[in-house]
């Protein structure tokens, strides 16, 4: 028998019937069932409440950013759900596999490992006896990195490379990663402090973009520059056209006032005339960071930071980078030189530039960067449709594959949306998958 949609029903009520059959003769049989009792069924269509959630070791996380959990990543802790008439609770950690924990008297409780430090959030539905589910809640927890030194493009102690971007509104923002390149939410990574009541203060106004000048920043982290604590640092060209490092704080974030100013040699090109800037580790072999940047058309090398100070500024060309730009300096061809991979933002050429090993195991020699010519075989087609007018930001980061080649983090124009390549020792190749969903073509800055 079906019920017609139409039919008021009422919720929560409970509905009887008794069911014979009739010929045509008008021949009756007996009732069904048998017995006293009829048919009956009981109407549930409402759902369970939203669930709450309550940890110690997670507790949820606070607008102003100071609440972080207990349990450092890489262990685990205890997490309470509770929706009154529950059966049964579906869990995920940014959605990325789902889970059940069966329910008693509507709780649950269940134990959670965070795949990567920083913001995480927790998706939770509740489901009664009869399959109704909740509303979902969302829970966002920060968890504190462990304690070790920071991998390349790691800001929170998890290894996973993590993105910086000035978004729409101008504000500094983390965006966490995770396993694969994946990304998820952001936090507030920049915050100054009151000297006298020590209050923390997120996200300082019109640092990071100008709104009369219509400037942002320039930003770009890779490792630990100063000084000396393992945590990966910022280095930024503010929209003033004044060049800083912003220590890290370990969990992610920069102090705004702790910023130190860079020094320059005498010959380098003014922070107010840099186009891109580009963190790439120690590349010529002196123990110390690297820096490559465009200015106007001229591509080059600051290397040697120490004490606030690049030690060398080195022309890498004078005359061809206007609309080339830097995707990374990394070992693509696997002999442990570092490589320039570039493109060419006008046709959509990508090129990698294979380098010549410098004078210490693992640095290369810079001369073999800065023309085709110099290098180990040229400039050698490397991917095709890379224009800023389809790809607007291409970033390279550091292998999240698993296959040793460095990979990229590309934007797309058509929806703003994120994604990861994971390129071959010869081509990019397409993107694997959109590791961000969210339109992101009015961010301001990506390093």
């Amino acid at each position: 028998m079906q019920i017609p949609v139409t039919f008021p029903l009422e919720d929560k009520a409970t509905y009887s019937w008794d069911v014979r059959a009739v010929d045509t003769e008008n021949a009756a049989s007996s009732y069904y069932p048998p017995g006293s009792e009829p048919c009956r069924i009981t109407i549930d269509a409402t759902a369970p409440p939203q669930p709450e959630i309550e940890s110690e070791d997670f507790p949820q996380a606070t607008s102003d950013g100071l609440t972080w959990a207990k349990a450092p990543f890489g262990t685990s802790g205890k997490v309470t759900l509770a929706s009154s008439g529950a059966t049964r609770f579906r869990y995920t950690i940014e959605g990325l596999q789902w889970f059940e924990a069966p329910a008693s008297s509507g709780r649950a409780t269940i134990t959670l490992a965070p795949a990567h430090a920083g913001p995480n959030w927790l998706l939770v539905h509740a489901y009664d006896a009869t399959g109704n589910q909740s509303v979902r809640t969302d829970y966002a927890f920060y968890v504190p990195p462990r304690d070790e030194a920071d991998k390349p493009w790691d800001t929170t102690g998890d290894g996973i490379p993590d993105l910086l971007i000035v978004d729409a509104a101008g504000k500094l923002m983390n965006c966490v990663g995770s396993e694969g390149g994946e990304l998820y939410g952001c936090l507030g990574a920049a915050y100054t402090k009151d000297s006298r009541t020590g209050q923390t203060k997120l996200h300082p106004a019109n640092h990071w973009f100008d709104p009369s000048t219509g400037k942002a920043a320039l930003i770009t982290h890779f490792a630990d520059a100063f000084p000396g604590d393992g945590t990966t640092d910022l280095f930024a060209v503010t929209p003033d056209g004044r060049a800083w490092l912003y220590p890290g704080d370990g969990y992610g974030s920069f102090h705004v006032g702790e910023r130190i100013a860079v020094r320059l040699p005498s010959n380098a090109p003014a922070p107010s005339t840099w186009t891109q800037i580009k963190a790439v580790g120690d590349i010529t072999g002196d123990g110390h960071p690297d820096l490559v940047l465009r200015a106007g058309a001229e591509f080059w090398t600051l290397s040697g930071y120490t004490g606030g100070t690049f030690r060398e500024a080195t022309l890498m060309n004078s005359d061809a980078w206007a609309r080339r730009e830097i995707v990374n300096v990394a070992d693509i061809n696997g002999d442990k030189t570092p490589d320039l991979l570039w493109r060419n933002l006008d046709n959509g050429n990508m090129y990698v530039r294979h380098g010549r090993p410098g004078p210490i195991s693992g640095s290369v020699d810079l001369d073999s960067l800065k023309l085709a010519a110099n290098a180990l075989n040229g400039d050698v087609a490397y991917g095709t449709s890379w224009t800023d007018t389809n790809v607007p930001t291409a970033l390279g980061i550091p292998d999240v594959s698993g296959d040793g080649i460095p990979d990229i983090w590309a934007r797309l124009r058509t929806d703003g949306a994120t994604r990861i390549y994971n390129p071959s020792r010869t081509n990019t190749g397409s993107p694997v998958k959109v590791v961000l969903s969210v339109d992101w073509n009015q961010v301001k800055a990506f390093g």
